[in-house]
């Protein structure tokens, strides 16, 4: 279930492991509804960060490069292009998070609106009820 994102990160506010899970729950809906249109590689997500997890820039770098791969297919306007070259001690922003959850918003709505009009198969069977 798509979780409304934070789009108004500041340079006050502070990201937290509840943020990192909404952003890989979305990845992992976003997915989803990109699956609908391309077969996509096997992406990994983690949504159950708590008070005593600690990431490191492989995870950093795994996040954005599963956005990345579901943007490959289509970049919306306005995109951002990702960080995938995280190392240890490069530090992480409020633009960082801007950039994580805008493209995945970006992506939300355009698939979410192109879905409906993707065509389903499929086969009715009429008149097995008794008259």
């Amino acid at each position: 279930m798509w979780i409304d994102p934070k789009l108004n990160w500041n340079k006050d506010d502070y990201y937290n492991f509840d943020d990192l899970n909404r952003v890989e729950n979305n990845t992992e809906v976003v997915a989803e509804l990109v699956g609908y249109f391309v077969t996509l590689p096997t992406l990994n997500f983690i949504t159950d960060r708590d008070m005593s997890s600690i990431d490191f820039a492989d995870s950093l770098n795994r996040v954005e490069g599963n956005i990345d791969v579901l943007g490959q297919r289509h970049k919306p306007e306005g995109w951002i292009q990702n960080k995938t070259d995280w190392s240890a001690n490069d530090p992480f922003s409020f633009s960082d998070a801007v950039r994580l959850e805008s493209n995945l918003a970006l992506l939300y709505s355009y698939y979410k609106s192109n879905l409906a009009n993707f065509n389903y198969c499929g086969a009715f069977t009429c008149g097995e009820e008794l008259v």
